[in-house]
């Protein structure tokens, strides 16, 4: 768990700051989840309860009215007049798209270092279906497969992150401006 935590606040905290301030964007932290703002779209990041072995179809968005809000938003029909034709939809397209809630789920295995993650488009499934209305394996290989778990060994092609020797690293002392002149005391 807190393997869990400490990565998801990394790339929360991380995230903030390495879009923030670039043209066109707006970043920040919402709901201790990273939300990013960009051409109308709205990004966040969820994690998948489970590692690389849970389904992508398995995640819930009740569990918060940010989480909730996204999925519901998308699924509403005749928003801003986006879906009469009466209203000219054209007009409102470059302004504000259909489907503006984008979301990234993904997930870690702590033993293997391995990662998967999804992208895709939030459906409120309150009333059943999936919770997506299109989702895409971003990058990685799940673990779990249509008939179930994979042999992950024999498809390995890389060593495991805790198969690696662990590398030396050498410590140089750095002088700053004021100190560069003096003498060093130990």
């Amino acid at each position: 768990m807190s393997f869990g935590t400490t990565v998801w606040r990394n790339l929360t905290n991380l995230g903030a700051a390495e879009f923030a301030g670039r043209p066109g964007m707006d970043a920040r932290v919402e709901d201790n989840s990273l939300e990013i703002l960009a051409a109308g779209y709205i990004l966040r990041l969820y994690s998948l309860q489970g590692g690389t072995d849970s389904s992508v179809e398995s995640i819930r968005w009740e569990g918060s009215e940010t989480r909730l809000g996204g999925a519901v938003e998308n699924s509403a029909d005749g928003q801003l007049a986006l879906d009469d034709d009466e209203q000219f939809p054209h007009a409102f397209a470059g302004l504000i798209p259909r489907k503006r809630h984008i979301r990234v789920a993904h997930a870690g295995d702590i033993d293997t270092g391995e990662v998967i993650a999804y992208l895709g488009l939030p459906r409120d499934n309150r009333n059943g279906g999936s919770p997506w209305f299109e989702v895409a394996l971003w990058f990685g290989t799940p673990a779990r497969t249509a008939t179930g778990p994979a042999d992950r060994a024999s498809e390995r092609t890389q060593p495991r992150h805790d198969e690696l020797p662990i590398p030396g690293v050498e410590l140089q002392l750095r002088r700053d401006a004021q100190t560069a002149g003096a003498p060093m005391s130990a």
